[in-house]
């Protein structure tokens, strides 16, 4: 699952759906989701990375395509490692 948020990030970021810095902030909140060792720690990564995709598509630098794919993977990535 977290290759695929990676994958989704990397193909965002080259055709412009992602802004660079964007990308490299929500690979850093995968990064804590993946490292997350206990239920509570997973739960609260995924949402501050779900909150951080809805902030940034608010503020226009990720586009609303991009924002619902890494949403639903986020999602997936929590109910996955439970």
């Amino acid at each position: 699952m977290a290759t695929e948020i990676r994958q989704l990030i990397d193909t965002g970021v080259a055709d412009g759906g992602i802004r660079v810095d964007v990308g490299t902030d929500i690979r850093n909140l995968l990064g804590h989701a993946v490292e997350a060792n206990s239920a509570g720690d997973l739960a609260a990564a995924v949402q501050r990375a779900r909150d951080k995709v809805a902030e940034r598509q608010r503020e226009g630098s990720i586009t609303p395509a991009y924002a619902r794919q890494l949403d639903t993977a986020f999602q997936r990535l929590g109910a996955a490692r439970l």
